[in-house]
């Protein structure tokens, strides 16, 4: 019998929804791993791009992936950590400032000037779902990550105050309710993406997280432990899919099967002498195309798509600071070559980022980019049980040290 905290992540995406279940032992140690022990994934119903187009499709998808999750986990589960998308969330910076009372800083200032920094204008038709704390200053001494026990009479918190469309996280949170699971914290998407593949000397240095998912490709740049800016693109996977229908005369259930089984980024890695059969349901027969042609439609696809997260580094000004380079993420990075194609355009390193650090159990399953982001649901959520003292805290708590501490 598994013993322990249950958490489950689930990321409701455009095209897949996926439920991964974690395990906290009591007593476990910092150096300790997170224990995976279930995970469930099925088709995404129900959506409309990145948001709920019918509640009772998308309950259906949910209550799927989460009842896989906890048959192979071989326990239920009761509460879920949900993944909000990137595009309907507005990220700002805020600062707390308080005077200390004692002669060093203790937890309770701590709390205080992070109450400050929260107390912000919301948007009209948003709600605050994270303030996170990203530095200190103490006497005007900044650079400072745990400011507790310092001595100083002036104590400053620059907070990342992230917000998200009201209606949306209505419907995430109905969906999961419905499904039969408690919505117990939503979480913005590409924020637990980060969780689950960025090292923290990367966040330190400078990094652009990359995730390509089927609807929407997020950006998320890191720099001194800080996010730096935060952007979604409205073009994913999906497009790269319908570009393959269009291009070959296939319907988008074959094109994506093509792009899976054959596809890759580059066509000069492809063997102009391969043929694929495709159905021809546009043509009114079956016939023969070439997989360079296929990949060629992908690799002008996907080169669009970096080209523009290039521009908007560049716009940003963060471009010239990534000392750690590009992570790619989600589904729409799987293919071959992927890597080779995204150093051409940006001529920075560059890797594909997959939850495995601070993991075990079942980690080896989770070994995809596209479970990237239900991952780091779960490794939010172990994080929030570890600060909350409900069990011991995990490696992968303890791998990103202070970073993962700073969001409470």
């Amino acid at each position: 019998m598994i013993q322990g905290a249950g958490i489950v992540g689930v990321d409701v995406g455009s095209t897949k929804t996926c439920a991964v279940v974690a395990t906290v032992h009591p007593g476990r140690q910092p150096a300790d791993p997170l224990e995976i022990i279930g995970l469930g994934v099925t088709r995404s119903e129900g959506m409309n791009g990145p948001g709920i187009g019918n509640i009772e499709a998308a309950t259906q998808a949910v209550r799927t992936a989460v009842r896989q999750a906890e048959a192979t986990a071989g326990r239920e589960v009761e509460a879920a950590y949900v993944s909000v998308p990137s595009g309907s969330v507005r990220t700002s910076r805020s600062k707390g400032v308080l005077q200390v009372s004692g002669s060093e800083i203790t937890p309770a200032d701590v709390k205080r000037v992070q109450e400050v920094g929260r107390a912000v204008p919301i948007p009209p038709g948003h709600e605050l779902i994270h303030a996170l704390s990203q530095r200190y200053a103490v006497d005007h001494r900044d650079g400072i990550r745990d400011p507790e026990g310092m001595a100083g009479t002036r104590l400053e918190a620059d907070l990342c105050i992230v917000t998200a469309d009201v209606a949306i996280c209505h419907d995430l949170a109905k969906v999961v309710d419905r499904a039969g699971y408690r919505p117990d914290e939503l979480v913005m998407a590409p924020l637990a993406t980060a969780l689950a593949v960025l090292e923290d000397a990367e966040r330190e240095a400078g990094v652009a997280l990359v995730e390509i998912g089927g609807a929407t490709t997020d950006v998320l740049v890191y720099g001194g432990h800080r996010i730096l800016h935060a952007a979604t693109l409205p073009w994913g996977g999906s497009i790269v899919t319908r570009d393959i229908a269009r291009g070959l005369g296939v319907h988008e259930d074959e094109a994506a099967q093509l792009k899976e089984r054959h596809g890759g980024a580059l066509r000069d890695r492809a063997d102009s002498q391969e043929l694929l059969d495709v159905s021809g349901a546009r043509h009114g027969r079956a016939r023969r195309v070439s997989r360079e042609l296929l990949v060629h439609i992908i690799e002008q696809r996907l080169d669009e798509i970096l080209g523009l997260v290039y521009e908007e580094l560049e716009t940003s000004g963060t471009l010239g600071g990534l000392e750690a380079g590009i992570v790619l993420s989600g589904g729409g990075v799987s293919l071959a070559h992927t890597e080779d194609l995204a150093r051409s355009v940006f001529n920075l390193p560059v890797r594909t980022g997959i939850p495995s650090l601070g993991l075990t159990g079942m980690a080896e399953g989770l070994a995809r980019p596209s479970y990237s982001t239900a991952t780091g649901l779960v490794l939010y959520g172990a994080s929030r049980a570890s600060a909350g003292g409900l069990v011991g805290a995990t490696r992968a708590f303890a791998r990103v040290g202070g970073w993962l501490r700073e969001f409470f």
